[in-house]
C-alpha cells in the first residue's frame, strides 16, 4: 500500500468525524473546540458507545462530555440522552450514557441524578448490577454509597455475596479510603445495610482463611504431558493449553510433537499446536511451516502462532514467500517478530493492505507494531503512523504512538493530537517533552 497523508484534515467530511469519534482519536475533540464537529454525530457517539473492545478500553463519558460542552450541545442533546438513559436498550451503552447522566447532575440536573438512583435500585440489567453505582458515589460521597449498599443489602436477603457486591466497596474504597468505608458501614443501624456489612465480613473472613490459591504456573506445571495429550485429542477447543505449553519441560514438549506428527484429526492437531502458540520448539522442524498450508482454517491459524514463535532462517523465507502474495492479515507479518530485518519494514508496508473486517484489521496492525518495537532500529515513521491512524483499537494506537515519541518520528499533528486522545494512556505520553513513558 502506498503511505499517504493522515493528518486532520482543516474542513473534515461526515465519514472523516464519523471514523474519529468512532476510534476515540483526539482530532475529534479538536474540531469540537473549533467549532468543525457535526451535532449528529456527536449525538450518535453519545447515545451509543462505539468503543472496538469495551472490555479494555476506556469509557469515554467524560470525553464526550468535553466535546458536548465544547459544541454548546448540553441544551440541545439534554432530551436525547435522557430519552435513552430511560430506554437502556442498549446494554452496552448504559455506563456511557450514566456518565454523562452524572455530568448533568453535577451541572445541577436533577432530574439525572434522580434517574441514576433509580438505575442503582432498580438494577435493569442481570449481567451488569454495578450500573450506576459509581456515578452517585462520585455525585453524593457517603450517602450515595450508603443507598448504593442499601440495595444491594436488600437483595442479599434472598441469595449469597457475589463477587460483584465488593466491587461496590473498592469503587468507594478507592475514593473514599477502605477505613471511612467500613466507619459509614459500622455506623449506620439500617438492616439492609447492616446485611450488606455482615456479608462483607463473612466474605473477608472466608478470603483470609482460605489458603493462597495456586498459581496458574503451578497448576499448569503439575499438569502431566498424558492429560494435556488426552485433553488435545479429545475434548474442544483447549485454550488452556497455551499456557501449560509455556511452562513445560522440554522432554514434555517433545512428547506433544510426536503425537502432533502423528495427528491427523483437525481439531487434535489444532489443540496441539496450540502447546507452542507462546513457546518456540525445542529445535524447529520444517514440517510446522507446512501445516500453514492444511485444508483447515483453524490449523492454518494456530500453525501461523506457533511458527511465529521461532527466530529461525526457514520462517524468515517462509515469511518472505508469504508477504510477496500481499498481506490482509496478521498472520504473516507476526512471523516476522521474532525474525526481522532492516528493510523489512518497507516489505511489510508494499505487501500490506488493510482488511474492511475490523477484527482482521487490528490483528494485522496490532502485529505490525510488534515487529517495529521488537527490531528498534526499523523505521517506524511510516507504518507507526498508519497503525496509529487505522487501528481501532485504543490500546494499539496507544502503542504506535508511544514507539513514534520514543523513537522522535512522530509529526507534530500526532503529538498535538495525543493531548485530546480518548485514552488517558495516549495522553500521559505527550505530558513530557520528549513523549517518553514507561506505561504499557
Amino acid at each position: 500500500m502506498k503511505f499517504g497523508d493522515y493528518s486532520p484534515p482543516a474542513s473534515p467530511s461526515q465519514d472523516g468525524q464519523r471514523d474519529a469519534l468512532q476510534k476515540g482519536v483526539g482530532r475529534a475533540l479538536q474540531w469540537a473546540m473549533s467549532g468543525r464537529l457535526d451535532d449528529e454525530l456527536l449525538l450518535e457517539a453519545c447515545l451509543r458507545d462505539q468503543r472496538f473492545d469495551v472490555q479494555v478500553e476506556s469509557s469515554r463519558g467524560d470525553w464526550l462530555w468535553q466535546m458536548v460542552r465544547a459544541v454548546g450541545a448540553t441544551e440541545r442533546f439534554r432530551v436525547p440522552i435522557l430519552h435513552a438513559l430511560y430506554d437502556l436498550s442498549d446494554e452496552r451503552s448504559a455506563s456511557q450514557l450514566c456518565e454523562l447522566a452524572r455530568h448533568y447532575a453535577v451541572a445541577g440536573d436533577e432530574t439525572f441524578r434522580i434517574r441514576l438512583y433509580e438505575i442503582v435500585e432498580q438494577k435493569p440489567f442481570t449481567q451488569s448490577p454495578w450500573l450506576g453505582e459509581e456515578e452517585v458515589v462520585a455525585l453524593d460521597g457517603a450517602s450515595g454509597f450508603l443507598f448504593a449498599a442499601g440495595v444491594r443489602g436488600r437483595l442479599l436477603a434472598s441469595r449469597e455475596w457475589e463477587w460483584d457486591d465488593g466491587s461496590l466497596i473498592d469503587l468507594t474504597s478507592e475514593r473514599f479510603g477502605e477505613g471511612h468505608v467500613s466507619g459509614l458501614l459500622e455506623a449506620s443501624s439500617d438492616g439492609a445495610i447492616i446485611r450488606f456489612r455482615e456479608g462483607w465480613r463473612r466474605e473477608r473472613q472466608r478470603n483470609a482463611e482460605e489458603r493462597s490459591p495456586q498459581s496458574h504456573r503451578e497448576r499448569m506445571t503439575a499438569t502431566p504431558v498424558e492429560e494435556a495429550i488426552r485433553a488435545a485429542e479429545s475434548e474442544g477447543r483447549c485454550f488452556w493449553l497455551r499456557g501449560w505449553g509455556r511452562h513445560a519441560d522440554e522432554a514434555n514438549l517433545q512428547a506433544v510433537l510426536q503425537r502432533l506428527w502423528a495427528a491427523h484429526e483437525p481439531g487434535a492437531i489444532a489443540n496441539l499446536l496450540s502447546v507452542f502458540s507462546a513457546r518456540a520448539l525445542p529445535e524447529f522442524d520444517a514440517r510446522l511451516i507446512e501445516l500453514c498450508r492444511h485444508g483447515d482454517e483453524e490449523v492454518r491459524r494456530r500453525a501461523f502462532a506457533a511458527v511465529g514463535q521461532n527466530g529461525h532462517p526457514l520462517v524468515r523465507a517462509f515469511a518472505l514467500t508469504e508477504l510477496q502474495k500481499g498481506v490482509q492479515n496478521g498472520s504473516v507479518v507476526s512471523l516476522l517478530i521474532n525474525n526481522c530485518r532492516l528493510g523489512d519494514e518497507h516489505r511489510i508496508l508494499e505487501a500490506m493492505e488493510l482488511p474492511d473486517d475490523g477484527c482482521e484489521l487490528h490483528w494485522l496492525l496490532m502485529d505490525v507494531i510488534k515487529v517495529l518495537e521488537k527490531y528498534s532500529e526499523a523505521d517506524c515513521s511510516r507504518l507507526g503512523v498508519i497503525g496509529y491512524a487505522s487501528t481501532p483499537c485504543e490500546n494499539c494506537r496507544f502503542y504506535a504512538a508511544r514507539l513514534l515519541l520514543n523513537q522522535h518520528a512522530a509529526p507534530g499533528w500526532l503529538t498535538d493530537e495525543c493531548r485530546y486522545d480518548s485514552g488517558e494512556d495516549c495522553r500521559k505520553l505527550v505530558e513530557t517533552p520528549t513523549g517518553s513513558t514507561e506505561a504499557s
